[in-house]
């Protein structure tokens, strides 16, 4: 099958849809299928692939985010069309979708009306009203939708969107963690100076609002355990502000691109999440994989990624009952390992890129198979 994917951000840029979308695409190739990527431009960016297609980009006012100006010469043959976003790219989906009669399918990665704060010129009610309204006139074009969690499905819903829609997660890469995560720990705790008896409280993401990273700082900060460390992997708009704080404990790595960043994941013994936007958090399902016990907010799409009290917790959005399931953990071992034992099985189970790729597959060849009868 020929599938054309459209992204109105992806490689250089470091992102959880760039890091899902670049996996699916290997999987799918893997499976004998040819993909074809339609992406913005980055500057002094070339790639070595030659099924990616690149349109213009400007500026915007987010680190390293490109606004995409979605335009193309020529776009090759293909049966099936698969957007990640139904903003520029998206809408360039559609088009190519219905000139060639072919399905259009959109994977929903983004609880976009969570991101209004970026557009502070306009009253937060209104902006929800009119992106949720733009979204359902998008997602009725849509042959098909991917939903990463059943929350994800449920918002849809709430929306009123009636189109067919799989709750289908977004998969990780197993083959690309270190094969030896022990010497790996060990190599990475001596390059930031960590000592070998302070445990790990590890975060991986965004550096941003939507992230909740005050929470999470706050909730270190009253732990008040000198032997423990909070580690913070990535980067983004905060990152220089939570710098300058100079906080105590506390490791900034900075953004580590994929795969690399699926290295760090060793460095931790609880992975600790905040966020309050997620549509699945793909990072609490890589950190699972690696064997890390999650301690997360009851919100969003983790609601389904955590299985709280089996792999890890999911608690209220209050600092207390946060930083209880931390000490819990942090003073009992063997509990930390029997949940880091079902999470890693889960991880493999249920989010490995192989069973999602042939989940995907399943939907597209449904749609394609549809589209050939119709014509008949």
């Amino acid at each position: 099958m020929k599938i054309a994917f459209f992204l109105d951000s992806y490689k250089p840029y470091l992102s959880g849809v760039t890091n899902s979308a670049e996996i699916l695409v290997n999987e799918l190739r893997r499976l004998g299928h040819k993909v074809y990527i339609f992406a913005p431009s980055y500057p002094n960016h070339r790639d070595s692939d030659p099924d990616i297609f690149r349109f213009p980009s400007i500026a915007s006012g987010y680190p390293n985010f490109r606004l995409a100006l979605p335009f193309v010469k020529s776009v090759p043959e293909v049966d099936l069309v698969h957007s990640h976003s139904p903003f520029q790219a998206g809408l360039l989906a559609g088009f190519v979708a219905r000139r060639r009669k072919v399905p259009l399918v959109y994977t929903f990665h983004t609880l976009f009306t969570r991101y209004l704060h970026y557009a502070w010129f306009l009253p937060a009610p209104l902006g929800r009203l009119g992106l949720s309204a733009y979204l359902h006139s998008f997602c009725r074009g849509a042959d098909a939708i991917i939903a990463p969690s059943v929350l994800a499905k449920r918002v849809l819903l709430a929306w009123q969107v009636r189109r067919p829609v799989h709750v289908i997660p977004s998969g990780i890469e197993l083959s690309r963690y270190p094969a030896d995560p022990a010497a790996m720990r060990e190599a990475l705790r001596r390059r930031y100076r960590i000592r070998p008896e302070e445990k790990v409280l590890l975060y991986v993401g965004r550096l941003s609002k939507e992230k909740n990273l005050h929470f999470l700082i706050e909730a270190f900060a009253r732990l008040g355990q000198p032997d423990v460390r909070l580690v913070l992997v990535g980067g983004g708009p905060l990152e220089e502000e939570l710098r300058e704080l100079r906080l105590k404990n506390v490791t900034l790595i900075g953004e580590i691109a994929y795969p690399e960043v699926l290295n760090y994941y060793s460095l931790g013994d609880i992975f600790v999440f905040a966020s309050l936007t997620e549509t699945q958090g793909m990072v609490i399902a890589e950190a699972k994989a690696a064997g890390l016990p999650v301690v997360a907010l009851f919100a969003g799409g983790l609601i389904g990624t955590v299985r709280s009290g089996v792999d890890g917790y999911l608690v209220g959005r209050d600092l207390e009952p946060f930083i209880s399931r931390i000490r819990q953990l942090l003073s009992d071992e063997a509990q930390r390992a029997s949940l880091a034992a079902a999470a890693q099985a889960d991880a493999r189970a249920r989010f490995s890129s192989e069973v999602v790729a042939k989940q995907v597959e399943t939907v597209y060849n449904s749609l394609t198979e549809r589209r050939r009868n119709a014509d008949v």
